[in-house]
C-alpha cells in the first residue's frame, strides 16, 4: 500500500515536471506575405553545444543573401536548473529503488535540448533561403505563403516576443535602451502595434525619477522622452507665455553660534560663484589624481559601479573643449605654478555639455599664463574651424577660442593670483563678479558652517560642496525649463541616428530628415520644438539647429529662455508641486574624498558625505523610521566580506557576507556555482529588539531549538537567539562561527547605517566573482 502511494507521487511528480521541462511537439517552420512585412518562423532543436558563445541561445541570429531578413526576435527555452535541482533533491526523488528509478527517467528527460524558436520580419513574396547562424550556420529553406490570417496570427507572436525581449520596454539593460528602445516604438507605430503598456499608477520611486530626474538627465527620463516623441504628436504648442516667476525659497536654516563663528576657509572658494557645484583638489597633485581616475574608468566615475563598460570619452572632451591638456613638462612643474585647483560649474551634464570651468590659484601667475596661451595656440593652428576673439565681458578682456561644431568652447581670462577658463560666458561674467566681492561661495555662511562639518585642517584630496543656491538654481524657472528642452533636443538627435540606421539597414532612402519621415522611420509630425529649435541632418551629422552637435551643447546659461509653451509652464507646475509636496528643498551636500597609498601599488580611497544642515522636515521624515545615531556599533567579525547594520526606531538590523571560495563545476561544458542556492548565499542576518519584518524569516525555520539553541533543519533557514541577538542563516555552521562574536564597541563616531566592505581585490571569493563575470 506504501510503495503504491509512494508510486502515485513519483508518477504526479514525472508527469509535472515532464510538463513544465520539455518543450511541446515541434511546430512547423513558415512564413507569411504582407505589408509593410512578411513575417516568419524558425523552429530549431539544438544542443547547447551548438549555441554561438557565449550568449547560448540568444545570441543566435538570422540572415540571407538577398537582405530581406529583418528584425528577429528569438525565444530561448526557460532555465530550469533551479526548478530540475529542487526536483532531484526532492525527498520524493531520493531514497527507495523506486524513487531512484523516477529520478533516473527524469534526469535522462532533462538531457533532451530544447526547442528555440525564432520570429523574422521580411520584404518580398519570393522564396527564402535563411541561414540560422550558431557555431555551425544551417541553411533553412521557406516559401512564404499569401493567408492574411496567418499573417496576423504570427506577427502578434512575433511582436509578443520583440517587445518583451530579456529585458523589456523600458526596463534597465546592460546596455543602452537607445536602440531598443527606437526599434520597439517605430516598428509598433508602423506595423499599427500597441507597446505594453506602462502601469497606472507609478511606484514612488519612478514619481521621484521623474521629477527629479531632469537634474542629472538619468538614462529613464531621456528614454521616456524619446519614447513619447515616436509615439505621439507633442501637446506642448508655441512658446507664447512668459517664462514663470522664480519662487521665493525661505532662507537657509543654519546654526546660529556656527554661522557666526569665524571659521577658516580656502581662498579659492572666494573667487567661486555662490550658486555653482564647487570641487576643490587643493593641491595640483590631487588635481592629477582625480584626472587620472577619470580617465581608468572612460571619464565617467558611474563605470566604477555600472553594470557597462562604456567610454564615453568625457575626460578627453573637456580637456578638448576648454583647451586644458596636461602635458608630462606641466605634470612636473605645475606643483611648482599652482597652489591650488578647483573645478566649478552650474550643472553636471558633462554628457551633453556642461557650463563648468577650471579654476587655478597660481604661485606663479605670469608663467602659468605662458603655458595656457602657448596650448591655445597651438589648438587654434589643430582644430579644424577654430577662431580666436577678444571679448569684453564685466570690463575684463577675455579671450574666446571657439570651433563651429562646439568641440572648442573655451573662455580664458588672469584675474590677479586666477587663472579661469571656462565653456560658458554667463560663468565668466559671474566668475568676474566674484573678484568685486559679490555673491561668492567662500563668503557665505552656508559654506563657513559647511567648513565646520569638514575643517580644512582634514586634508582631503577632494572637497565637494553642492549649496542652497546651486539647488535652487537648477530648480528656478530657467534653468529648468531649458534642461527639459535640451533632453528633448538629445532625444530627437538619437531618434535621427537610429533612423538613419534603419533606413541603411533596409535598403531605403535616409539622407535628410524628410526622407526618414517618408519612409516611416520618423514620425510625421517630427519637426521643431515650442522653441523653435530642431534636429538637423546634414552630412551624416546630426546637430540641435540651437545647442549644437551631441557632447558639445551650448552651456544652458548660455542658451536663452525668453517664452514658454502651455505645456511647459504645466510641466514647471506639476514639478514645483511635487518638489514642494515630497521634499521642501534639498539639503547642501558635502563629500570629502582622502585617498591612501597601500603597499603593492595599491590605494585605499575613503568617502565621507554629508547633508547638513539637514532641514527639519527631512529628519522629521526619517524619524519615522530610521532611529538615532548610535555611538556603540557592532563589533566586525572575522571572515566578513561585507557587513552593515541600521539603527531603525525599534531594532537594529545587521548582516554579513562571508569570504569563502565558492565551489564551481562543470556541466554542459560551462562553469556554474556547485551545490545551488545554498552554496551561493553564505551569510548572514539578524536584529536586536523584535523581529520587525525578519519575522518572515521567522516562519521559514522549521522545529524547535535543538540543545545548542539551533532551530532549522537541512537543507533550510536556520536561526539562532542569544539574549537580544536573533540570527538567521542558510548554513548552520555560518551561525556557529557569528554566534560567539556579536557584542558591541564604541564606535569613531555616532551613525545610524554603517557599511564595511573589505579588500577585494585579495578576498577568497574573487576567483569566483572573476568566473561569474
Amino acid at each position: 500500500m506504501r510503495a503504491t502511494r509512494v508510486q502515485r507521487c513519483l508518477g504526479v511528480v514525472f508527469v509535472l515536471s515532464a510538463c513544465y521541462l520539455t518543450s511541446p511537439v515541434a511546430a512547423q517552420n513558415e512564413a507569411f506575405t504582407g505589408e509593410p512585412f512578411g513575417v516568419g518562423q524558425i523552429n530549431v532543436t539544438l544542443p547547447k553545444q551548438a549555441l554561438p558563445e557565449p550568449l547560448g541561445a540568444e545570441g543566435l541570429a538570422l540572415s540571407d543573401a538577398d537582405g530581406r531578413v529583418f528584425y528577429p526576435a528569438v525565444k530561448t527555452p526557460p532555465d530550469n536548473t533551479m526548478v530540475t535541482d529542487i526536483l532531484l533533491r526532492s525527498p520524493l526523488m531520493t531514497g527507495g529503488p523506486v524513487r531512484r528509478e523516477a529520478a533516473g527517467l527524469l534526469q535522462e528527460l532533462l538531457k533532451q535540448p530544447p526547442r528555440t524558436t525564432i520570429y523574422f520580419l521580411f520584404r518580398g513574396d519570393g522564396p527564402l533561403d535563411v541561414t540560422l547562424d550558431a557555431r555551425q550556420p544551417r541553411k533553412i529553406p521557406l516559401r512564404p505563403r499569401n493567408d492574411p490570417a496567418g499573417h496576423s496570427r504570427l506577427v502578434q507572436a512575433w511582436w509578443k516576443q520583440y517587445t518583451a525581449g530579456p529585458s523589456g520596454l523600458l526596463k534597465q539593460n546592460d546596455y543602452p535602451p537607445v536602440v531598443e528602445n527606437y526599434l520597439k516604438t517605430m516598428l509598433g507605430r508602423r506595423l499599427g502595434l500597441a507597446l505594453p503598456e506602462q502601469p497606472a499608477v507609478k511606484p514612488w520611486q519612478a514619481q521621484i525619477e521623474e521629477q527629479l530626474g531632469l537634474f542629472l538627465g538619468t538614462e529613464k527620463v531621456r528614454t521616456a522622452m524619446a519614447r513619447d516623441r515616436m509615439l505621439a504628436p507633442s501637446t506642448s504648442g508655441e512658446a507664447t507665455l512668459p517664462l514663470p516667476v522664480a519662487t521665493e525659497w525661505p532662507p537657509l536654516e543654519l546654526p546660529e553660534a556656527e554661522a557666526a563663528a569665524e571659521v577658516k576657509t580656502e581662498p579659492i572658494a572666494a573667487r567661486v560663484p555662490a550658486e555653482c557645484l564647487y570641487v576643490r583638489f587643493g593641491s595640483f597633485a590631487n588635481f592629477l589624481w582625480m584626472q587620472d581616475t577619470l580617465k581608468r574608468w572612460g571619464g565617467d566615475l558611474g563605470n566604477l559601479v555600472a553594470l557597462r563598460g562604456l567610454d564615453r570619452g568625457m575626460s578627453e572632451r573637456m580637456e578638448q573643449q576648454l583647451v586644458v591638456k596636461q602635458t608630462e613638462l606641466g605634470r612636473m612643474l605645475g606643483g611648482t605654478l599652482v597652489s591650488d585647483v578647483a573645478m566649478v560649474g552650474n550643472d553636471m551634464f558633462m554628457r551633453e555639455g556642461a557650463a563648468f570651468g577650471l579654476l587655478f590659484e597660481a604661485r606663479n601667475a605670469f608663467l602659468l599664463s605662458r603655458d595656457f596661451t602657448s596650448q591655445r595656440a597651438e589648438r587654434l593652428k589643430g582644430a579644424k574651424g577654430a577662431t580666436e576673439e577678444t571679448l569684453t565681458i564685466g570690463g575684463k578682456k577675455v579671450s574666446y577660442i571657439s570651433t563651429p561644431d562646439g568641440s572648442v568652447r573655451s573662455y580664458y581670462l588672469v584675474d590677479g593670483a586666477y587663472l579661469f577658463v571656462t565653456t560658458s560666458k554667463v560663468l565668466m561674467q559671474r566668475f568676474i563678479e566674484t573678484g568685486e566681492g559679490n555673491d561668492s561661495l567662500g563668503k557665505s555662511a552656508e559654506f563657513r558652517h559647511a567648513r565646520t562639518v569638514m575643517p580644512l585642517a582634514r586634508e582631503d584630496t577632494v572637497f565637494v560642496y553642492l549649496s542652497d543656491a546651486f539647488f535652487r538654481n537648477m530648480a528656478g524657472p530657467r534653468y529648468w525649463i531649458e534642461m527639459r528642452r535640451r533632453l528633448e533636443a538629445t532625444a530627437d538627435m538619437e531618434l535621427v541616428e537610429m533612423a538613419s540606421l534603419a533606413s541603411a539597414t533596409e535598403g531605403k532612402p535616409g539622407e535628410t530628415i524628410a526622407e526618414l519621415v517618408s519612409g516611416r522611420f520618423l514620425p510625421p509630425w517630427f519637426g521643431p520644438r515650442p522653441d523653435g529649435s530642431a534636429a538637423v541632418l546634414e552630412k551624416d551629422e546630426v546637430r540641435d539647429s540651437l545647442r549644437g552637435g551631441r557632447g558639445h551643447f551650448v552651456p544652458i546659461p548660455d542658451v536663452p529662455v525668453e517664452r514658454i509653451a502651455p505645456a511647459e509652464a504645466e510641466a514647471y507646475r506639476k514639478f514645483l508641486d511635487f518638489y514642494h509636496a515630497k521634499w521642501g528643498r534639498l539639503d547642501p551636500m558635502i563629500v570629502g574624498i582622502k585617498r591612501e597609498g597601500l603597499p603593492e601599488r595599491r590605494e585605499r580611497v575613503v568617502l565621507d558625505v554629508h547633508a547638513n544642515p539637514f532641514a527639519k522636515r527631512h529628519v522629521e521624515m526619517l524619524s519615522q523610521s530610521i532611529g538615532s545615531a548610535d555611538k556603540q556599533r557592532l563589533a566586525p567579525v572575522p571572515g566578513d566580506l561585507m557587513a552593515m547594520e541600521v539603527q531603525l526606531t525599534n531594532q537594529r538590523l545587521f548582516g554579513g557576507l562571508r569570504d569563502f571560495g565558492l565551489p564551481f563545476e562543470m556541466v554542459d561544458g560551462r562553469m556554474v556555482p556547485a551545490g545551488g542556492l545554498m552554496n551561493v548565499l553564505v551569510g548572514y542576518v539578524g536584529t536586536t529588539g523584535s523581529l520587525g519584518f525578519l519575522s518572515l524569516l521567522d516562519v521559514g525555520v522549521t522545529g524547535p531549538p535543538d540543545a545548542e539553541g539551533y532551530a532549522g533543519r537541512e537543507p533550510g533557514l536556520w536561526r539562532y537567539q542569544q539574549g537580544d541577538f536573533t540570527v538567521f542563516s542558510l548554513q548552520r555552521e555560518v551561525l556557529a562561527q557569528v554566534r560567539p562574536q556579536l557584542r558591541f564597541e564604541p564606535a569613531e563616531r555616532p551613525a545610524q547605517f554603517r557599511l564595511h566592505v573589505g579588500d577585494v581585490a585579495s578576498a577568497r571569493l574573487t576567483p569566483a566573482l572573476n568566473t561569474l563575470g
